[in-house]
């Protein structure tokens, strides 16, 4: 889990554990979580507070990432 605190939304916390599995490393920031890619081109942002599209939209992100791919992870 890294130096980050857990997200109290379990579906959240549940898809950054996915990202964290895959070799991503997060960050806490104010109101957002930062994300960068093991291969050191990608970095997102995932919000602290999401609906449930931005969250759907997220999952989604990922897995059109061609590094995300070659790992088939999530």
């Amino acid at each position: 889990m890294g130096d980050r605190p857990a997200n109290p939304d379990k579906h959240i916390e549940n898809t950054i554990r996915r990202c964290e599995t895959a070799g991503w490393t997060f960050s806490r920031g104010r109101k957002y979580y930062k994300g960068r890619c093991p291969c050191g081109v990608h970095l997102k942002t995932i919000h602290l507070t999401p609906n449930r599209a931005y969250l759907l939209n997220l999952r989604r992100y990922f897995t059109r990432l061609d590094c995300w791919k070659r790992e088939d992870r999530l």
